[in-house]
């Protein structure tokens, strides 16, 4: 695997502040990546059932519930 210049003296520069090696800066950031990318897919995955359970197609029927709400709290 190959690194942009930058970024290789970054994770130099982290493992240097951490004493710890460059290889292991790389694991925690791929495992932190990877995680993330899971919750948000996680979440992604939430709002499309939701918005199936809702009708929600597109943005006028999210402007719709939105004002269709705001009629119900006056």
């Amino acid at each position: 695997m190959s690194l942009p210049l930058g970024l290789y003296r970054a994770v130099e520069t982290l493992a240097k502040q951490r004493k710890t090696a460059k290889s292991e800066v790389l694991r925690d950031s791929l495992e932190q990546y990877i995680v993330s990318e899971q919750n948000w897919q996680e979440i992604y995955r939430a709002g499309e059932k939701n918005a199936r359970k809702l009708g929600i197609k597109n943005e006028r029927d999210v402007e719709r519930l939105v004002e269709e709400y705001r009629h119900t709290q006056r």
